[in-house]
């Protein structure tokens, strides 16, 4: 693994115990925020696309973050 820029070692988990029960905890975060796609066929310009697409993640990233 390569670190680009300042190394902070403090954000790394070294101990696989911990790293491993910080994942689970971290996935029952995002299980809980996930929101499905919609369904079907969309004929929808790149712009719009990516404008649903962000308002998508940011409902997750608020629902994430009020926890």
């Amino acid at each position: 693994m390569k670190t680009v820029g300042k190394n902070n070692s403090s954000e790394f988990e070294l101990d696989p115990q911990i790293a491993w029960q910080r994942g689970k905890v971290l996935d029952c975060m995002l299980a809980a925020a996930v929101l499905p796609h919609p369904k079907g066929v969309w004929r929808l310009s790149h712009a719009l696309m990516n404008a649903m697409d962000f308002t998508r993640q940011l409902v997750q990233a608020t629902t994430i973050n009020k926890r």
